[in-house]
């Protein structure tokens, strides 16, 4: 009773207090306290942690609110920071300020014992969805949980050469589609032409042909991810005491949910037919579609089976493959239209010369084979990865790292990462690291002789983290391989590509570096810019 009446007197006071005061005092009040709140303790977050002696990167010399100045910098120069830190601390751990995370960035000397520790302890899809703020962009970690990631490595991994042929059909098709005639040099705006091809040849294997075809799947299964990147981008700049507030009114939430009804509308018809037909076919198993729509619903079992589940892993995926390997593509023929002259007719000639190995079929083994394009490919990574960071874990709970000494405990529910960015432009590692060599790998590989695994655009280790490293590396990054060397193969077979210049109209005919655009960076991620456009030619043959 005493509760009550407390709170029914506070209550009052409110009220009294917001009936004398203007509207607008209101809102500075509404959105004020849970700002001063939220710098409050975010300071003190770090206050408590550099008590543990581990150092923190980003402060400066700033007197006021050193803490949230940092965060606020990282949004614009974050790799830059991350960087930093590496340099500095290379063989110990840091921290970073991240926008809305506490972030450990650990050396790779503790990564081979890290790297198999289960999901209990270090969950990579956790990270991945608190990352995304998924509670509010629904990407949580059902959508791409160990279902997709059984899925992923078993079955797409496995059927690889059964869709090589797929994919170039389709990739065929989306160049005819998207592609302008091209007869002379003809602008085209990179990002935007390869994101329309890249999510037409994943449909091809994620949904099949029909669908993968249908304009509202495409629109659907392209958009979501976009408005996951831009819409927790957006919520991770505003304080997290007022997110539950802001969301709502976000376009990009609005566009999320939208998706989501349009992909059931769209899927869930097709799961229901095909469990039409495996009951009324007594060789289903023999008929059934090769796809991930199958492949999730044949590893989905009790609540996970539900047609909704179903669909929203199947959301995961697309959000998973299409924009990252666009980005990819995109910087690959960037740095192929820069510098032309030295590697477009020798990557030419090696997809010719493997075509005619097989009398021009297409197999896995010819994508096997294309070593100085699986090597440019690697180099381009190299120099323009996905983020600064890979290695991306949330302690599920708390764990003393055995090798560190003193012995250092990872608190559960902190984030860990490794510097991968800056591990991959270390002196250190490679050979003149700041200079793009396009040949590099393929050198490695014959050096190291011709090993299957070694240096390749797929191969992990503490010395190439893109991918991430051990048990939950990249499952998707032989499918992304193998998709993106049929897209550059067949724009090696028919087109030139180069930069324009702009004085003389007409393509850049002098490789040089600087033609090269820069990319874009918020926090730790990088990438190409999306309104380049590069020349493309049809080549005559």
């Amino acid at each position: 009773m005493g509760l009550l009446l407390q709170s029914t007197t506070i209550a009052s006071r409110l009220w009294l207090f917001f009936s004398q005061t203007s509207i607008l005092e209101q809102v500075i009040l509404v959105f004020a306290l849970p700002l001063l709140w939220y710098l409050a303790s975010s300071a003190r977050s770090f206050i408590n942690h550099e008590g543990q002696n581990v150092p923190v990167v980003g402060k400066g010399a700033a007197i006021v609110l050193p803490i949230w100045r940092a965060r606020l910098r990282y949004i614009s120069t974050g790799v830059d920071m991350i960087h930093q830190g590496y340099r500095k601390y290379t063989d110990t751990i840091f921290q970073i300020p991240t926008v809305n995370q506490n972030l450990l960035v650990l050396p790779t000397k503790y990564v081979n014992e890290l790297k198999s520790l289960p999901e209990t302890t270090l969950s990579s899809s956790q990270a991945v969805a608190d990352y995304f703020l998924g509670s509010y962009t629904t990407l949580q970690i059902h959508l791409f949980g160990h279902i997709v990631w059984d899925v992923t490595r078993g079955q797409l991994t496995q059927n690889l050469g059964n869709h090589v042929g797929p994919l170039v059909d389709e990739s065929e098709y989306g160049f005819a589609q998207e592609l302008p005639a091209c007869e002379d040099w003809t602008a085209v705006t990179v990002h935007s032409t390869f994101l329309q091809i890249v999510g037409r040849t994943s449909a091809r294997i994620f949904v099949g042909k029909e669908l993968g075809r249908n304009a509202l799947w495409l629109e659907t299964s392209i958009d979501f991810a976009r408005c996951i990147f831009l819409g927790s981008g957006m919520l991770k700049v505003t304080p997290a005491v007022i997110r539950p507030i802001v969301a709502p009114f976000s376009p990009y939430m609005w566009r999320i949910r939208r998706h989501h009804r349009n992909a059931r509308k769209l899927l869930i018809p097709e799961i229901l037919r095909r469990r039409e037909q495996a009951a009324a076919t007594a060789d289903w198993k023999a008929k059934k579609p090769n796809d991930m729509i199958q492949w999730l619903e044949d590893a989905s079992e009790g609540a996970d089976a539900k047609p909704e589940r179903i669909v929203d892993r199947q959301l995961g995926m697309s959000f998973a493959a299409i924009h990252t390997t666009t980005n990819h593509l995109a910087n690959v023929i960037y740095d192929l239209a820069a510098r032309w002259n030295e590697y477009g007719p020798e990557l030419r000639a090696e997809v010719e010369e493997v075509l005619m190995e097989t009398d021009g079929q297409w197999k896995k083994t010819t994508l096997t084979k294309l070593s100085k394009m699986d090597s440019f490919m690697k180099e381009s990574q190299r120099l323009n990865p996905p983020s600064a960071l890979s290695f991306n874990r949330k302690l599920q709970t708390s764990y003393t790292i055995p090798s560190s000494s003193p012995p250092y405990t990872l608190a559960k529910d902190s984030y860990i990462a490794v510097a991968a960015g800056p591990i991959s432009s270390s002196e250190s590692v490679y050979e003149s690291p700041a200079m793009f060599d396009g040949f590099r790998f393929h050198r490695m590989r014959t050096a190291s002789g011709g090993s299957a695994q070694s240096h390749q655009f797929v191969t992990t280790g503490l010395e190439s983290m893109t991918f991430g490293h051990g048990r939950f590396a990249c499952p998707g990054r032989f499918f992304a391989s193998n998709e993106s060397k049929i897209i550059l193969a067949l724009l090696l077979l028919k087109y030139d590509v180069r930069f324009e210049d702009a004085e003389k109209g007409g393509p850049i005919e002098k490789d040089a570096e600087t033609t090269r655009p820069k990319n874009l960076i918020f926090a730790d991620a990088c990438f190409p810019n999306p309104k380049v456009q590069v020349l493309f030619k049809r080549r005559v043959t």
